[in-house]
């Protein structure tokens, strides 16, 4: 008997009534109450509720709702993760790049002495006369200099002029790399010289004239020199 008397208890609250009213439930509820045996479904009637002015309601419950399959979590999460996921697959089948430590371990810059041939970089050096030509176009001598200061030496045949090395004056032969400090130059005996720009003097002939190059001020990548500002400065003679 005391079991009669308490109220039907219930796991969830009840609804709000706009909630309800917006929802439908209102009819539905009241279909309930009467036992009525037709009561209106929640979603058409939730739809036909929501549907602002303009719209038909039974013609966007038929194309968005109807048969449609909504997920009702936050898929803010899955979402994050499947992204973190492909990040990952990126970067796992990203090629890797070898450090500067690694190039010189690999000895990644040496050149083989099989390759040390005076003859397999004429082929260079063609393609680098025809390159400083079009360079060098139809202005003088003067106005190409700075034209020159930004150029690209591989493949070039460059003379050491002046050095306070005595053992690399007379040097000459194609350029067969330049890095920050050094020249490496083939020569026609098929050597291999390591000429570096500090306390040195290059000459270069390029159609009848000769260029001097102060290796002291010219102590740049041929990457950085390419968007460098040079300026002139006054030369101490070696």
């Amino acid at each position: 008997m005391e079991n009669q008397n308490r109220p039907e208890l219930s796991l969830y609250s009840r609804l709000p009534e706009n909630v309800s009213i917006t929802a439908g439930l209102d009819v539905e509820l009241g279909a309930e109450a009467a036992g009525s045996s037709k009561q209106q479904p929640f979603i058409p009637g939730y739809v036909e509720n929501s549907v602002v002015d303009g719209f038909e309601a039974d013609k966007v419950f038929s194309q968005k709702v109807k048969n449609k399959v909504f997920n009702l979590d936050n898929p803010s999460k899955t979402v994050a993760d499947a992204k973190e996921a492909q990040r990952r697959r990126k970067r796992a089948n990203k090629a890797k790049v070898l450090t500067a430590k690694e190039k010189r371990q690999l000895n990644v810059y040496d050149i083989p002495l099989a390759s040390r041939k005076y003859e397999l970089f004429e082929p260079l050096h063609q393609l680098w006369k025809g390159y400083v030509e079009e360079l060098f176009g139809t202005s003088n001598p003067l106005a190409f200099t700075q034209k020159l200061l930004k150029a690209d030496f591989h493949g070039a045949i460059i003379t050491v002029a002046r050095s306070k090395c005595p053992t690399f004056i007379g040097v000459s032969g194609i350029v067969a790399q330049e890095t920050e400090n050094v020249f490496k130059i083939i020569t026609p005996n098929n050597a291999l010289r390591v000429v570096p720009k500090v306390n040195s003097v290059f000459t270069i002939h390029i159609k009848n004239s000769l260029f001097t190059l102060h290796g002291n001020q010219f102590r740049y990548r041929a990457s950085q020199r390419s968007s460098k500002k040079f300026k002139s400065r006054p030369t101490i003679d070696l």
